[in-house]
């Protein structure tokens, strides 16, 4: 019976220090460096099942101390081999030791360099928004409303003046008129024609972006913002953009370049996936891997590793304190943040 007893509170222990653990990681906020944010309530649930089973253990192994087992016939005999319940209670207990005695630190460049880094976020398949209606993006008038003479008469793109070609001379025009704010939008959904169903998204959403000064680069939809400058970067060179990561450099980069990038996280730490964008700064080789900067630019065309991807020309690097949540995870609904 002392064999038993002391099996069962072995147990009782082990299912203990789990709970604990998650209880302690969740006090600490640290539980978000291992599980994404929608995962947790069924982290916190799991705790709370974990410590009612460890109640239950530990109550069988006080029956089974004082000599009045409970018996229901239904259980799995205690192995008497001391080999296999090493082994069995080692596999638990390693775990739980690593998480308490290792400090809790977010993913880093060491990470990245054994995953490799992703500079086109289009082709990935993380970011997937789920959008609303484009009545509810764009006003688009009918066929007959939009001009077939430059389509691409958009206010950021001002059209040049014409010369009259019977004459000698140039002769000055009128600057023309302002498109109606409808006509405007419909001529920049022009722009973001899909190839495939898969992009339609993107194009609702680089409708938005296109329209905006600066791209600040928000970390809540950190993924469905590159992933749209990434799928329609041609219509974006020379757009201002702000961006925040932590440094990542490869040896064959060029001292002006680095990466920064993020970890985009869908369920847990096990399937983080490094993205990030190329950087071009004169004194880029003065920033350390992973330290943590605002970057502020213009997009450019580049080239890394034979792949044309989009680049920042940067203007000007920040250096800053790294955030409380370091990670970014996939937005289902992105156009009530750009809203």
């Amino acid at each position: 019976m002392r064999v038993t007893s002391f099996h069962y509170f072995l147990r009782t222990a082990i299912l203990l220090g789990f709970s604990s653990y998650i209880v302690y990681l969740v006090r600490s906020d640290a539980l978000q460096f291992y599980i994404a944010p929608r995962m947790m309530f069924y982290d916190k649930i799991a705790s709370v099942i974990l410590y009612v089973i460890a109640v239950f253990q530990g109550y069988v192994a006080l029956r089974a101390y004082w000599g009045r087992p409970v018996a229901c016939e239904c259980e799995q005999p205690v192995t008497r081999s001391s080999m296999r319940n090493t082994v069995a209670y080692g596999l638990l207990i390693l775990p739980l030791m690593i998480g308490f005695l290792l400090p809790d630190t977010a993913l880093n460049s060491t990470m990245v360099a054994a995953k490799g880094i992703n500079l086109s976020a289009g082709t990935s398949g993380f970011a997937k928004p789920k959008v609303t209606s484009a009545a509810e993006l764009i006003s688009t008038p009918s066929p007959t409303a939009i001009s077939s003479d430059n389509p691409y008469n958009l206010p950021s793109q001002p059209k040049p003046a014409t010369s009259d070609k019977t004459t000698p001379f140039a002769q000055p025009t009128a600057a023309p008129e302002a498109l109606p704010v409808s006509q405007q939008d419909a001529e920049i959904a022009k722009l973001f024609q899909p190839s495939d169903a898969w992009n339609e998204d993107f194009a609702k959403i680089g409708v938005i972006l296109y329209k905006k000064d600066r791209i600040v680069v928000d970390p809540e939809i950190y993924m469905e913002i590159l992933s749209t400058i990434d799928l329609f970067k041609d219509n974006f060179i020379g757009k201002q953009i702000e961006l925040t990561g932590f440094v990542y450099r490869e040896e064959q980069m060029e001292t002006n370049q680095f990466v920064v990038g993020r970890f985009a996280v869908s369920c847990c730490s096990a399937d983080a996936s490094p993205y990030g964008v190329l950087i071009d700064f004169p004194t880029a080789q003065n920033y350390p891997k992973d330290m943590w900067v605002k970057v502020t630019g213009t997009i450019q065309n580049g080239h890394y590793n034979g792949n044309d991807i989009f680049k920042i020309a940067a203007t000007h690097i920040e250096k800053i304190a790294a955030p409380s949540s370091p990670y970014v995870y996939p937005n289902f609904e992105p156009l009530q943040v750009l809203k």
